[in-house]
């Protein structure tokens, strides 16, 4: 049975004198500081992760390898980070976000460091692979679920920035192949990539906490607001009730096979058509900064004209987008579509949790975003080994792109016809 669920922030009317947006939490704001521990394991974690586009052809010569068995390292990573966020959502309802995102961390850390040891490419896609996504799924839901809990007028700028810290790793990627290259070889870049998420990755964890009414505040440090209830809003179960919910599931499952692809694909699909792997390679780093504009300017305006239709916005771009690079076939339209991409799928991520804490509340906000978010591990176990099949069968990319942007669109589709919360 569908059961309707109550927004977490009132809506604003020309009529209502009840509802008073806060000015912008103080600089004090215990809510920040959760904000940079997001940022920075998020950074540390997804930096690891995309950093395989910088050792893929590296990985390829060193294993005698093809180019789809080794995106099945980037697909087995994508995959196990959302698969496990279905645990580790509910356990950062109960036990609170520090301990699962440091273990995280931790485990990230440990599967760089193993992976530097790897002799075959089975080995390379249980430590590359399985443990790191393991570890980024301990760390990111319960890290963007605790933003969540402290934000409630200002979510989408809180959201989009602690969300940026997946942008600022996305930009390290060409940095990663300098290293490479620096250090004699994609192991020893592992060891230090390893080093560094350890210090950082779980510095970030230590600064989450779990909730304002835990430190006796006010949900975007508005000490005039009355408090909210910490029961706001259902539990898991309730909320996997609800058909609406099914319908946004499987909305963000089909809007992720296109936003999957470029992290894997993006570089090799420019050598394709001609640009130096040096400069492919930088369109991940545009890629990332487009999406750090993205994550901020569209998690602060989203906060003004409204979340959702924000959101939709930025899945609908992520399609046309996928179809712009079906169609690429030079350096300049790759690079306008890194930046462009880049900032749409931004806002995706961004407000991804933020949309979903606004229909379902924060009292679970935890286990729903974690469930929510086994829907993206699926399309990044199909999509990207998928693409790379599809390309070998058909000679190119632009086939295969433009059946994903097709999907793609369904999920728009369903994603628009989700009935609204009220």
């Amino acid at each position: 049975m569908r059961r309707a669920v109550a927004r977490s922030t009132p809506r604003r009317t020309p009529s209502s004198h009840a509802w008073r947006r806060p000015a912008p939490p103080p600089l004090l704001f215990r809510g920040w500081l959760v904000v940079a521990g997001a940022f920075l394991v998020l950074m540390a974690g997804y930096g690891a992760a995309y950093s395989y586009a910088a050792f893929a052809a590296e990985l390829e010569e060193a294993f005698g390898a093809s180019r789809a068995s080794v995106s099945m390292v980037y697909a087995i990573c994508g995959c196990a980070a959302f698969a496990v966020s279905a645990v580790s959502g509910p356990l950062a309802d109960r036990i609170g976000p520090r301990p699962l995102a440091a273990a995280g961390m931790g485990l990230v850390a440990i599967g760089l460091l193993a992976a530097a040891a790897a002799r075959t490419l089975l080995e390379i896609y249980f430590c590359y692979g399985l443990v790191i996504g393991l570890g980024i799924g301990f760390a990111y839901v319960p890290a963007m679920a605790a933003v969540q809990r402290w934000f409630v007028a200002w979510r989408g700028l809180a959201s989009g920035m602690a969300a940026a810290g997946i942008g600022v790793g996305t930009a390290l990627v060409p940095p990663a192949a300098w290293a490479a290259a620096a250090l004699d070889g994609w192991r020893m870049a592992f060891v230090a990539a390893g080093i560094a998420v350890a210090v950082v990755g779980i510095g970030g964890a230590l600064l989450l906490a779990e909730s304002p009414e835990r430190y006796g505040e006010r949900c975007d440090g508005d000490a005039a607001a009355p408090a909210l209830p910490t029961a706001e809003g259902p539990g898991l179960a309730e909320a996997l009730r609800c058909r609406s919910f099914w319908l946004y599931y499987a909305g963000t499952l089909l809007v992720s096979m296109p936003i999957s692809l470029p992290f894997a694909h993006l570089a090799q699909s420019a050598t394709d058509v001609g640009m130096p792997r040096t400069e492919a390679l930088a369109l991940l780093s545009l890629l990332g900064i487009g999406s750090i504009i993205g994550r901020f300017a569209l998690g602060a305006v989203a906060d003004e004209i409204g979340r959702e239709a924000t959101f939709l916005g930025c899945s609908t771009a992520v399609v046309g987008l996928t179809a712009l690079w079906a169609l690429a076939d030079s350096h300049l339209l790759l690079v306008a579509f890194a930046v462009g991409f880049g900032a749409a799928y931004g806002g995706f991520v961004a407000l991804l949790p933020a949309v979903t804490a606004d229909r379902f509340g924060r009292r679970g906000v935890g286990g729903v975003i974690g469930v929510l978010f086994t829907g993206r591990g699926i399309a990044l176990l199909v999509a990207a080994p998928a693409l790379a099949l599809l390309t070998g069968w058909t000679g190119g990319y632009a086939l295969p792109l433009g059946m994903m942007a097709l999907v793609g669109g369904v999920g728009v589709a369903l994603l628009a016809i989700v009935p609204r919360s009220s």
